[in-house]
Order: structure tokens, then sequence, then C-alpha cells
């Protein structure tokens, strides 16, 4: 058995006697095409299953232009939301012969940058984005080129692009005016990046609910948290607000809720039943967490369909693709 050393082409040519051209007419299935005979086949492709032959995948996807591999960059690849999105995309890629690299940008307009530049080095064929800067120099030249690209959860409306995206504003406000109708009448919010256009709509819709229902805006209730140090940020927040006399905390994504759940169960036991959490995305801790939470289920499994329906229609038919589709969610309730 020739197993110590690594095979190449011209390894098993030289060891076969044979031509290279021969060897990799017969391993690209072209040895009938290139009337090179049965023995000669066999001989070659008996040996390569003894030597375990494995070909250059970087050489072949060269030679092909693709490489067969999506780039997809989220925040938070721990963020439930981004997890999930992305195990379905990775089974869907998988399925039609792609595989998925995964990265994260943790909110930084400079790690995105470089991670995408990573991306676009080992030459992905696409890229899947919930970009914190659209308007970067590095997505500017991807669209430019018409390079295979969707974003989600995010969106500039001063760029055309692909868009998969839920309905932020309206959500939001739904979901905070059904704590208010619970008799919520104190309500503060934390929140991560502001100035993402996502989170500025969730924002809005904060503000628009406490206006409906006649609620004085405070903008001290509105907390900012640093994803650097999420743990420690929200419980200072949190706090902040808690101390503030606030009835009901607003998050404008689940993993801030999620964090805000185990420090009222470790700090503020006595308090679990007396303040509601609303959120813009939904886990299944929720379902059986105190504080009760409202939250905004977004429709993940469509989201994924819809990203990989639209990149396979770009890389299928090479045409210029720009499409904007707005999801609707789901609001829960728990009494």
């Amino acid at each position: 058995m020739h197993t110590l050393k690594k095979k190449s082409i011209k390894d098993i040519a030289q060891d076969l006697g044979l031509s290279k051209t021969t060897v990799s007419f017969v391993l690209n299935n072209k040895g009938d095409e290139k009337n090179i005979s049965k023995k000669t086949q066999e001989k070659i492709l008996d040996y390569v299953r003894e030597v375990n032959y494995q070909p250059n995948q970087i050489a072949k996807s060269l030679k092909k232009g693709k490489t067969n591999t999506i780039g997809y960059l989220v925040p938070d690849i721990s963020n439930p939301f981004f997890a999930k999105i992305g195990r379905l995309l990775e089974d869907r890629f998988w399925e039609k012969g792609y595989h998925l690299l995964i990265g994260s940008t943790d909110e930084n307009k400079d790690k995105e940058t470089q991670v995408l530049d990573m991306f676009v080095n080992r030459q992905v064929d696409a890229l899947i984005v919930a970009s914190c800067f659209i308007q970067s120099d590095t997505i500017k030249a991807l669209l430019s080129r018409d390079f295979p690209l969707v974003f989600f959860d995010r969106e500039d409306p001063d760029v055309i692009a692909n868009y998969i995206l839920v309905e932020n504003k309206i959500s939001m406000k739904n979901a905070v005016e059904k704590a208010i109708d619970a008799n919520s009448k104190k309500l503060g919010l934390i929140t991560l990046t502001p100035d993402v256009y996502s989170i500025k709509n969730r924002i809005e819709g904060y503000k628009m609910a406490l206006e409906n229902r006649n609620i004085d805006f405070n903008d001290k209730l509105i907390r900012i948290v640093d994803n650097n140090d999420l743990k420690k940020e929200t419980e200072r927040e949190l706090k902040t607000l808690i101390e503030s006399g606030v009835d009901t905390v607003v998050f404008t994504n689940n993993q801030i809720a999620v964090i805000a759940i185990w420090l009222m169960n470790t700090y503020y036991k006595d308090k679990v039943n007396d303040i509601k959490f609303v959120s813009f995305d939904n886990v299944d801790l929720f379902d059986y967490s105190l504080p009760k939470v409202i939250s905004v289920a977004q429709p993940i499994e469509e989201i994924a369909t819809h990203t990989t329906d639209i990149i396979e229609e770009i890389l299928s038919s090479e045409k210029r693709i720009t499409r904007r589709i707005e999801l609707t969610p789901e609001l829960i309730e728990r009494n």
C-alpha cells in the first residue's frame, strides 16, 4: 500500500509508466472519449483506489472558475437567529453541492471588511451577508461587478441590491402595544448598534407604540450595549432601567433578552413576576422562562428558502438580479 505520501497525477503517471495526460483523462471520465483502452483505464482506477488518491480541489476549482463555496457573514454566529439560518442554508446548499463558509463581524466595520476580503480571496461563488456597513468600499466594489450577493436582516435604502428582510417597525410597534395594553406604563429599551437600519426601525416601532398609547417618550430609557462585552453591558443597563422603575423592558434582539432573563433570575428574583419583557426575535427559552416575554418571531425557514433561491438563480442564470423581499413575522404573546 502506497499511503505514506499523498500522490499527485504526476506521481501516478510515473508509477504506472504512463503520461500525465492519459491519467488526467481517465480521472476526468474521458477515457472512452480519448480512445484509451479499457485495460489502461482499469489499471489507473485500481491504482488510485489503492493509494487513496485525492484530487487537488483548489486547482480543480480554479480550472472550472468556481469553488462551490458560499460565504455567510453575520454579526455573531452564536446568536440563535443567525445560527439557525446558517444551519438551514448549510443543509440546502449541501444538497446542491456547495459548502458554507461562516464568519462573524462582531458588528465591527473593519472586521467585516477583512472577512469579506478573505472570502473574496478564497474565491467564494456567492455571499450572504447581514452587514453592519452596506456602503463599505468592499461591498460597493462587489456590487459594481455584479458579484452574487444577498443581504438579509439589514438594509440600506440607498443601495440597490438583493435583500431578504423582515418587517421591523410595525412588528415591534405591535409587540410593544400588546405590553402596554396588558398594563405596562413605563417601558425601557436595550439595544445593540442603533445606527443599523433594521435596528433603527425597531426603535422607531417602540416609539410609535408609546405615542399611539399616549405614553411620554423618555430618551434616557433607551440604553445601548456594546457587542464586545454583552453580558457585562446588559447587566449594567438592565440595572439602570430597573432602578429607574420600569415595569417593562424591550429588547431589539433575542440575544440581549436571553442574557437579561438570566440576570433577572440571578439578581432580581423578587421582580420576575412584576416585569415584562418584549423581544424582537424569538427563542424556545421564552416559552417557559420568567419574566414572561412577548416576542416577534422571524420566519427563519422562509428567510433561508428565499436566500437559497436567489443565490441559485443568480449562479445558474449569471444575470443581474435585484430583488427585495419583505416577510411578515409572527407575534407571540405569553401570559
